[in-house]
């Protein structure tokens, strides 16, 4: 009876692992084929968080024009950093044109974001990759969209919802993790924790190796400071 248990326990933890390593899989292709949008205002004042909106949908109707040719994420994000400085200069204007003159710093990097629902389509929480623009002191709340694939709205027009956006770049796995993210939630929490866990044991092993590698030197260099005192002493 015990062996008959501990057999159906490890069926149970080899299923559980299998699909936590493919929901890991799908997650990372999301993460892989998604480029975000980040714009953070200089303050939380009504003035500066309208004048969020107004450069957002400055670059947003400048967006398609950008990566209409883009068959990829990559190429996406290849063709708006060779745009920084123009994306600078928008955004900036925008806010000229309102009497504001805070700076706009523009960058594609790679950043946390938290869950976040596009209409019928829920991005999961990951480290994605982003174009990212920062208003004056950046201090304000922050609005995030979806560059490539185009989910930004008023980028997606109402025949074409962002779940048809998603299908046209992405397989069946990453479709359902996205239309249906209840199904996924637990899962996602588990990979999120297990991503933290060896985030955790992998700095923790760097800092033990600099830390090693640091007593070794220490270690090499004991003796030669030996040699050079004891043949100052014989002179």
């Amino acid at each position: 009876m015990k062996k008959l248990i501990f057999a159906l326990l490890v069926v149970l933890f080899s299923a559980v692992t299998a699909e936590m390593a493919q929901t890991a899989e799908t997650l990372r292709t999301i993460e892989d084929g998604v480029l975000r949008l980040h714009i953070l205002a200089n303050s939380d004042s009504e003035q500066d968080q309208y004048n969020k909106l107004l450069v957002r949908d400055a670059l947003l109707a400048r967006s398609e024009e950008w990566t209409t040719a883009a068959s990829t994420k990559e190429s996406a994000a290849s063709e708006l950093e060779a745009r920084l400085t123009v994306i600078e200069a928008i955004a900036e204007e925008t806010l000229h044109a309102q009497g504001c003159h805070d700076s706009v710093q523009a960058e594609i990097c790679e950043m946390a974001f938290p869950i976040r629902t596009y209409g019928d389509v829920t991005l999961p929480a990951g480290q994605y990759q982003a174009l990212r623009l920062l208003i004056g002191e950046g201090e304000g709340q922050n609005w995030w969209c979806v560059m490539y694939p185009s989910l930004c709205v008023p980028a997606v027009s109402d025949t074409e919802k962002p779940s048809v956006v998603m299908s046209e770049h992405f397989d069946e796995s990453v479709c359902d993790m996205t239309m249906h993210p209840n199904r996924y939630r637990v899962r996602l929490k588990c990979v999120e924790w297990f991503r933290a866990v060896y985030a955790y044991a992998a700095d923790f092993v760097k800092t033990t190796e600099a830390e090693d590698s640091e007593e070794d030197s220490r270690i090499e260099e004991a003796p030669q400071s030996k040699c050079i005192a004891e043949l100052c002493a014989m002179e």
